[in-house]
């Protein structure tokens, strides 16, 4: 996970720690240790141990995004092509809570009223009179603990609404494949029913203003134009920028097959994507080429 974005995650956690009243200060958790934490659709499960009270056990219940939800929210990751790109390459970006709530959704809960919290001593000495301050305790540090595991995969807090990165990443690929079956289909021509008997050939319609094929100019006359009409050229603007998204395209589409050979295939694409990328770069802000110092002084040979 890239760092500044697994800090953002690691902050939002920290907020949604004091949005529902969890205690994060980090000198009342010492003494505590995280034992075992797992995280499941609509819970957290975890044990806690400290020498004076013993272990505990803590899970957290909160609601699950219904199906129907979510079905909305894929179609609003899909429909956006920065966002599906850079899931489909790995990255949570931090705008997908937007999403979430465009969709009419949460990525995370609104408030305490929507966690169900439980503590349970399992050994040690947890009946004693402050086992009320030791569960705020444990369930502060395992919110901690889970703030970390966040940090480093954002993903997790998917998995707590009821998708797992797989599940997503999934739906946003059949998804992409259904668009794009639904842009080609409308892409290709209908072909009328002359063209569609046995042994004939379908001819696009003549677009008006279009020269004939009989009247089009030889390519042989058009030389000249291969790259184009020099003032046509000079009056193209462009703008050159690194991609959001590394190999996104490329990343979408994934390996032609899940064999090793489709797997080799892709590493080498990718390289191929790399080095084209970078050898544009370097041509584009190249120096230009003064052509006086290309051309001899007077007396030189």
């Amino acid at each position: 996970m890239n760092t500044t974005t697994g800090a953002w995650w690691m902050r939002r956690w920290q907020n949604f720690m004091q949005q529902v009243g969890v205690n994060s200060d980090a000198t009342a958790l010492r003494g505590l240790r995280v034992k075992r934490l797992e995280v499941q659709p609509g819970q957290i499960q975890a044990q806690v141990a400290e020498r004076e009270h013993g272990t505990a056990g803590v899970e957290v219940r909160l609601p699950l995004i219904s199906d129907a939800q979510w079905n909305a929210i894929i179609d609003a990751l899909g429909s956006q092509a920065l966002f599906a790109a850079q899931l489909l390459a790995g990255n949570m970006p931090a705008e997908i809570e937007q999403v979430f709530a465009d969709a009419g959704s949460r990525l995370l809960p609104a408030s305490a009223a929507e966690l169900d919290c439980h503590f349970a001593a399992t050994s040690g000495n947890g009946g004693n009179g402050s086992t009320g301050d030791f569960a705020g305790r444990a369930l502060a540090v395992v919110f901690a603990q889970l703030g970390e595991m966040v940090a480093d995969d954002p993903w997790l807090l998917l998995r707590l609404r009821g998708r797992d990165r797989e599940q997503v990443l999934a739906a946003l690929q059949e998804r992409r494949n259904s668009t794009t079956q639904d842009v080609t289909a409308r892409a290709v021509p209908a072909v009328d029913g002359a063209a569609a008997q046995n042994g004939a050939f379908y001819k696009l319609p003549q677009q008006a203003g279009r020269p004939a094929d009989d009247e089009q100019e030889e390519l042989e006359d058009r030389v000249a134009d291969f790259w184009g009409r020099r003032k046509v050229l000079e009056e193209a603007h462009y703008h050159l920028a690194r991609p959001a998204v590394e190999l996104a395209l490329l990343r979408r589409l994934g390996p032609i097959t899940p064999a090793a050979d489709g797997l080799e295939a892709f590493a080498l694409l990718q390289q191929m994507y790399h080095s084209t990328t970078r050898k544009a770069w370097d041509m584009a802000f190249a120096p230009d080429e003064d052509p006086e110092l290309d051309e001899p002084e007077n007396g030189d040979a």
